[in-house]
C-alpha cells in the first residue's frame, strides 16, 4: 500500500511539472504578441529569446545590453539596407546589468549567434552599491546578493542559478521564493501572464482606447507618444472605418475636419468636404466618417484642426517638467491604419516626444535638459537612479579605479564567448555631452577604460569607445539614452565601426 502511495504521488509530481513546462513555457508563448516597446519587458524578452531560438536563415549579429542598446540601434532600419552582411537582432531589455547578461550567456549562445555586440554604458555597472571610502570604492556586495535575489530578471529568468551560486547569503524568505520559481514556471510568469492576452483583446475586441504606444497612422506635422496630436493632424488615412475615436480634453472644444480625395489635392490645399464640429463634452467620443464625409465623396486625407480650447502637453500628463506645447486631440491606437499582426515589441517609431528636442536651438535645449533633467533630481523619485549615476560620475574624479564584481562580469561574459570562438566586440555606447562632462577628464575612465581594452585584446577581442561619437546634445533624452533621431543618426557609425568584425570564422562544435 504504502508503495502505491508512493508511485502515485511520484506520478502526480511528474504530471504537475510536466504540465507546467508545457502549458506555461511553451503554449502560453504560442500565443500571438502585440505587446508594445517596453509595456511588458520580461515578457517581451523571454518571447524575443524563443523567437530567435526557432530559426536561423542567414548571418546573426546579436546587440545585447540595457535601454541604453534599445534606445542606441534601430535594427530595422539596419537590416533594410542593401547588401548587408548580417541581420541584427536584440537579445536586451531594461535595466539589463553586466551580471543579468552573466547568468544569459548560454541563453544568448543559444540563439546562435554569429557575433555578439554588448552596447554598454556608464550607467550598467551598479552604481547604487558603491560607496567611497578614503580614496577607493568599495562594494557593497552583501546588499547587492540580498537585492539582486528580489529583482525581476532574477525571479523571472534565472532562479535556478542564482540560488546555486547564493542560495547560503540570502535570507530565508527570499530562498523560499526562488525556489519555488525555480520549479514552476507558472510562478515566475505570473508577474506578466496577462499582458498579451489583455493588450490581444484590447486590439481585437475593444474601441482602442487604452493603449501604451500609439501604432496608427503618423500625421505629417508628427504625434505624441501616447496618441496626443499638435494643434493641425494632416493624416493620410490607409484603413477607413465606419468609425474612429478621438478624445477630446476640453469641453465645447470646435474642430474643423478638411477630407482631400488624392495626394494631388491635398499638395495642392484643395479640400473636397470641409466641416466644422463642436464637441459638448470632453472625453472619448466616436467619429463617423460617412456622417462627416458623406458617403458619396471618396477621399484619402483628412486634416484634423483644433479651433478652440487648445490643452498643453503638461495638462494631459506627456510630460512634467521642462518647455510645455500645446496639443490638440489624442486619437485611438491603430487611427486610420490597419492593426498589425507582426510583432512590433522591439522595434521603434518616431514621436514627437523625441523630434521635438532637435527643433530647439543648443542653448534652448540645454534650458529645458535642466529643468528637465537636472533641477531637484535629488528630491524626485522618477529621476532616482539618474541622479545617483550623476553623482557616482562626480564622485569617481576622486578615487582610482579598481575591479569590482560588476566590472569583472564583462570580463567573465567575454572569456565564455571566447572559449565559443564567437566574436565578442564590447561598445561603449554614446552618453550626452552635457553629463559625460562630469567625468571625461577623470584619471578613473582612463584607468577604466584602459583596463577593460587591454584585457579584452589579451583574449583576442575589441573595445570599440563611442562615448563621444555623438556630440548633438539635441539628440539625448536623458544622459546616455538617445532620441529617435539620435538613434537613427549612429546607426550608421555603428554598423561601419562593427563591420569589420563580422566576418570571424566559426569553429566546427559551433556549425553543429
Amino acid at each position: 500500500m504504502k508503495w502505491k502511495v508512493f508511485f502515485v504521488t511520484i506520478c502526480l509530481l511528474v504530471g504537475i511539472f510536466s504540465l507546467d513546462r508545457i502549458l506555461f513555457n511553451e503554449l502560453y508563448f504560442l500565443f500571438p504578441n502585440e505587446t508594445e516597446w517596453d509595456s511588458s519587458p520580461w515578457y517581451n524578452f523571454i518571447y524575443k529569446t524563443k523567437s530567435l531560438q526557432k530559426q536561423k536563415k542567414e548571418h546573426r549579429t546579436i546587440i545585447t545590453g540595457s535601454s541604453v542598446a534599445l534606445y542606441s540601434v534601430l535594427p530595422d532600419e539596419l537590416n533594410q539596407k542593401e547588401n548587408r552582411k548580417t541581420k541584427y537582432d536584440f537579445f536586451s531589455h531594461v535595466a539589463m546589468s553586466p551580471t543579468d547578461l552573466y547568468y544569459y550567456k548560454e541563453t544568448l549562445l543559444s540563439t546562435r549567434p554569429d557575433v555578439v555586440v554588448y552596447l554598454h554604458n556608464f550607467a550598467d555597472l551598479q552604481w547604487e552599491y558603491l560607496e567611497k571610502k578614503d580614496q577607493s570604492l568599495e562594494f557593497q556586495e552583501e546588499i547587492w546578493i540580498n537585492q539582486l535575489a528580489d529583482r525581476y530578471p532574477t525571479k523571472t529568468i534565472y532562479p535556478t542559478q542564482y540560488l546555486k551560486d547564493y542560495w547560503n547569503r540570502i535570507s530565508r524568505k527570499s530562498f523560499s521564493k526562488l525556489a519555488t520559481k525555480s520549479m514552476f514556471y507558472v510562478s515566475r510568469f505570473r508577474v506578466f501572464f496577462w499582458d498579451p492576452i489583455i493588450v490581444y483583446i484590447d486590439n481585437h475586441f475593444r474601441s482602442g482606447r487604452k493603449y501604451h504606444l500609439y501604432q496608427g497612422a503618423i500625421p505629417k506635422e508628427g504625434i505624441w507618444s501616447k496618441g496626443w496630436t499638435k494643434e493641425s493632424a494632416n493624416i493620410r488615412c490607409s484603413e477607413q472605418r465606419e468609425r474612429e475615436s478621438i478624445f477630446i480634453q476640453k469641453p465645447n472644444t470646435d474642430v474643423t475636419f478638411q477630407f482631400y480625395q488624392n495626394q494631388k489635392t491635398h499638395d495642392a490645399k484643395t479640400p473636397s468636404v470641409t466641416i466644422q464640429k463642436s464637441f459638448p463634452k470632453s472625453g472619448w467620443t466616436d467619429i463617423e466618417w460617412n456622417e462627416l464625409v458623406g458617403k458619396e465623396n471618396d477621399w484619402q486625407f483628412v486634416q484634423i484642426q483644433v479651433n478652440t480650447n487648445l490643452t498643453t502637453a503638461k495638462e494631459v500628463n506627456l510630460i512634467r517638467y521642462g518647455k510645455d506645447e500645446p496639443v490638440g486631440i489624442r486619437l485611438s491606437h491603430f487611427f486610420c491604419k490597419p492593426l498589425a499582426s507582426e510583432s512590433y515589441a522591439y522595434s521603434r517609431r518616431s514621436f514627437w516626444d523625441d523630434t521635438r528636442f532637435i527643433q530647439m536651438s543648443d542653448s534652448e535645449f540645454r534650458n529645458e535638459y535642466f529643468e528637465r533633467m537636472i533641477r531637484d533630481s535629488g528630491n524626485r523619485n522618477e529621476l532616482f537612479r539618474l541622479h545617483k549615476v550623476r553623482e557616482a560620475k562626480k564622485m569617481v574624479n576622486a578615487v582610482g579605479f579598481e575591479p569590482w564584481k560588476e566590472y569583472n562580469r564583462i570580463l567573465e561574459i567575454s572569456d565564455y564567448f571566447q572559449s565559443k570562438k564567437i566574436p565578442f566586440v564590447l561598445v561603449l555606447s554614446p552618453e550626452n555631452p552635457i553629463e559625460f562632462a562630469f567625468y571625461k577628464d577623470s584619471q578613473w575612465r582612463k584607468e577604466w577604460v584602459g583596463d577593460l581594452r587591454r584585457k579584452l585584446e589579451e583574449r583576442g577581442q575589441v573595445l570599440i569607445d563611442h562615448t563621444e561619437v555623438v556630440k548633438d546634445v539635441r539628440y539625448f533624452f536623458d544622459p546616455h539614452h538617445l532620441t529617435y533621431e539620435g538613434a537613427s543618426y549612429y546607426n550608421y557609425i555603428f554598423a561601419k565601426s562593427v563591420e569589420p568584425y563580422l566576418s570571424h570564422p566559426k569553429t566546427e562544435s559551433f556549425q553543429e
